[in-house]
């Protein structure tokens, strides 16, 4: 049986950065995941659990392609993303990556698995649906984002608006619950999570900005391991791992607030030859 190794730790190293051949020869992958975003990926119980976790264990099987290979899921945080890459500290990235402009500079990006949008998260029965809700108020945004990058390029959207950095799902649910901010702009599916834990917020804008999509990151030029994750993407989306996946994560975690018309592989890459 396919050993599969759980890292829970920020400063893992490989030595170098390994192209698909060298990946195979060693008989291991290292692929990098967040570590406190459920339903994508969270610790529990000294393990990490969710459904890029399990996405990630799927990639790494279908490119090791023996029952001897070793994936090892490494933890890591939303700003190490591309460093990390960079430094050949991992492998793979699956860890809620959204694909900007900005980002395919740095890091080469798969096909994508899921299309997200922003939103506006605030207090419910609130009239803060829009950016400009926010002229005078507090808004948090975690640093390194997409949401927090899109703010860079719409500044004249948010000039009389105070934003207030926070580090996580908790430490911005924090912030909000004792009252440091008005409302929080991230991806909806971050969002969602609050409300699931706090009926006290809603989510008053689900589309703010343009859809985005989230694939798998490599380091710049690794072009085989890239081709590799995308065959094992196209294949897993025919044996039907994404709808399960979501069934067993997703669809119980949200409670049926998050639609499945997110899921993209479903129905595009079903019909890959």
């Amino acid at each position: 049986m396919k050993k599969i190794f759980f890292i829970i730790l920020f400063g893992f190293c490989a030595l170098f950065a390994r192209n698909l051949e060298e990946i195979k020869k060693s008989n291991e992958i290292i692929i990098g995941v967040r570590t406190e975003l459920p339903p994508f990926s969270q610790i529990k119980d000294g393990e990490f659990t969710g459904f890029e976790v399990e996405l990630a264990k799927a990639i790494g099987n279908k490119i090791l392609n023996n029952s001897k290979g070793i994936v090892k899921i490494v933890g890591v945080e939303t700003t190490d993303r591309i460093t990390m890459l960079k430094n050949d500290k991992i492998d793979i990235m699956v860890a809620n990556f959204t694909m900007t402009d900005e980002r395919k500079k740095a890091v080469d990006f798969s096909l994508p698995y899921l299309l997200d949008f922003m939103g506006i998260l605030a207090p419910k029965n609130s009239s803060l649906n829009k950016l400009s809700s926010f002229d005078g108020k507090k808004l948090l945004v975690i640093p390194g984002t997409t949401s927090d990058e899109y703010l860079k390029y719409n500044k004249s959207k948010i000039k009389d608006v105070k934003i207030v950095k926070c580090k996580n799902l908790y430490d911005c649910l924090t912030k909000l619950k004792n009252n440091e901010a008005d409302g929080y702009f991230h991806t909806v599916f971050a969002l969602a999570n609050i409300t699931v834990i706090d009926n006290g917020f809603v989510i008053t804008n689900k589309a703010v900005g343009k859809p985005n999509y989230i694939a798998c990151g490599v380091k710049k030029g690794n072009s085989s391991l890239l081709n590799a994750v995308n065959e094992a993407i196209v294949k897993l989306s025919k044996e039907d791992f994404f709808t399960k996946a979501y069934n067993e994560t997703f669809k119980i975690h949200y409670k049926g607030t998050i639609d499945k018309k997110y899921f993209l592989v479903d129905d595009i890459y079903k019909v890959f030859g």
